[in-house]
């Protein structure tokens, strides 16, 4: 739900507060899994070659939305979209993640999942990765984003808390330093141990604390998770938990008791330890009686990285690329289409699934609707309700006019109906072509797919239909100049850009 004029949300939100007050809101458990494409769920994948019983049996306890994409191909912008319910090329991050000591990419005052949640009286935590950018502190005064300067005894800033969570835990980036646990914006310890590790992790080094163990991460995060759903299960406030894993990203590093589960090497064991770690939030959800009053959606921040090494887990008989074209940072399908799963105990019907088109940018007016909130013209502004169809699977007409899509380098995608426009000659990320051999190549500048009759992208048909073409390019443009894709007040992007490098026409 939206509202356009401030003084109208003032008045609708004080009339909405009694009847509030007499209904106890949902719990909602949002869990966000890390490098995971949506081939990754054996429920959804009949070829996975690996079990993952705990997420199929969220999937038979609720929705599966099997159009759904991260927004992007990669993790900061997604983290982004998903707490701010606006797609991450709005922000000053045009292309890539947020680097190593950078400043906090969400806007300071800007309305977020969690703060619009803690206003609606709910408790708030996040727990696991963060990686969206902190107030690093520096010695003596201010913040800095230069690691010599950093004071490691210092409160940080600009993360979680800042973006309206009451308690927070976890690392920045589980395969960069500083390798250390960061509570509430205070690291436990000063991360002062020059770390190296073996290769075969895929990590860089760095500082940390000394006895770092990748190993220790993923469970620890889990463990606290299911403490926070026990601690607050039975209070009077509900809660929402944020939990975003760190698994099965890059460090690869399956704990004791999964090392060597899947018999097929360390990331088939990682991707078991992962459904596992889900599955004991869930049974913390059922254990503690609240199924019929939490919300729980599983999806995941991209499409799975090469790191996983498809043609190794292939040779073992296990498919991550079974339908769709390329990985992780890729403008193809296989780089921001995901899993996505929905559960709510007699809200949701079992076992259905939705062919609708959504997007992660879609949470935020999903739990606004869930709570009563109007959301406001300046706040979520590529979000729509997805709680509709989430009650009623039947409901075929599109959410949005069109979904927005974006890779690694920053090249868009635009989704409308079985129609999809990249913007690129290439993958527009990691996989072949990477678009300056396509370009070398001479293939067209653009990609048009029918996504209906050719799910895995090979016949661009450019050429076939500009009409298509020339419709979904002024789509882009108009999403671009009006600050938002959907109906309300014009918005500003960043710095009220409505030209960069990546948009694929000339400069005004």
């Amino acid at each position: 739900m939206r509202v356009k004029n401030p003084l109208k949300l003032l008045i609708a939100t004080v009339l909405l507060l009694p009847t509030i007050a007499l209904a106890k809101k949902p719990n909602i458990i949002v869990i966000l899994a890390d490098d995971m494409g949506v081939d990754s769920v054996a429920a959804l994948n009949d070829n996975l070659g690996i079990k993952t019983p705990h997420l199929d049996k969220l999937t038979e306890q609720g929705i599966s939305f099997g159009d759904a994409h991260s927004g992007s191909a990669v993790c900061s912008p997604t983290r982004y979209g998903l707490l701010t319910g606006r797609y991450s090329w709005r922000s000053r991050l045009k292309a890539g993640i947020v680097k190593k000591w950078e400043r906090p990419l969400i806007e300071k005052n800007r309305l977020t999942l969690a703060s619009m949640l803690k206003a609606q009286g709910y408790d708030t935590a996040c727990i696991g990765k963060w990686h969206l950018g902190w107030h690093w502190p520096k010695k003596g005064d201010g913040f800095t984003e230069k690691q010599a300067e950093i004071d490691f005894t210092g409160v940080l800033q600009g993360g979680p808390m800042e973006a309206g969570f009451d308690y927070s835990f976890g690392d920045d980036v589980p395969n960069w330093p500083p390798f250390v646990w960061i509570e509430n914006g205070k690291m436990h310890g000063v991360p002062d141990t020059p770390l190296k590790f073996a290769k075969h992790y895929y990590s860089n080094n760095g500082i940390g604390m000394k006895g770092w163990k990748f190993e220790e991460v993923l469970p620890e995060i889990t463990r606290r998770s299911v403490k926070y759903i026990d601690e607050h299960s039975k209070g009077e406030k509900p809660f929402f938990l944020y939990f975003p894993m760190t698994s099965p990203h890059t460090p690869i590093s399956p704990s004791e008791k999964f090392k060597g589960k899947s018999g097929i090497s360390d990331y088939a064991d990682f991707l078991i330890e992962t459904d596992w770690c889900i599955g004991q939030v869930l049974e913390a959800v059922h254990r503690n009686g609240i199924e019929e009053n939490t919300l729980v959606i599983f999806t995941t921040d991209n499409g799975t990285s090469p790191k996983a090494d498809f043609p190794q887990l292939r040779s073992r008989g296990v498919e991550l690329q079974e339908h769709w074209r390329g990985n992780k940072a890729d403008a193809f399908e296989g780089g921001h289409r995901v899993p996505f799963i929905a559960s709510w105990k007699g809200v949701i019907k079992p076992g259905t699934s939705s062919k609708q088109t959504i997007s992660l940018v879609d949470i935020m007016a999903t739990c606004a609707e869930v709570v009563g909130v109007e959301l406001p013209d300046t706040a979520a502004e590529d979000s729509v309700s997805l709680l509709a169809v989430m009650k009623d699977s039947s409901i075929t007409k599109p959410l949005h006019s069109a979904v927005i899509c974006h890779s690694s380098t920053g090249q868009f995608v635009v989704r409308d109906g079985k129609w999809k426009l990249l913007f690129c000659p290439g993958s527009g990320g990691w996989s072949e072509p990477v678009d300056p051999v396509a370009k070398k190549k001479g293939l067209p500048k653009w990609q048009l797919y029918d996504l209906e009759s050719d799910p895995k992208e090979s016949k661009n048909l450019l050429a076939e239909h500009p009409e298509v073409v020339k419709n979904m390019t002024a789509v882009l443009r108009k999403f671009v100049e009006d600050g938002r894709s959907t109906p309300g007040a014009a918005q500003k992007n960043h710095n009220g850009e409505i030209w960069w490098r990546h948009l694929p026409w000339p400069k005004p």
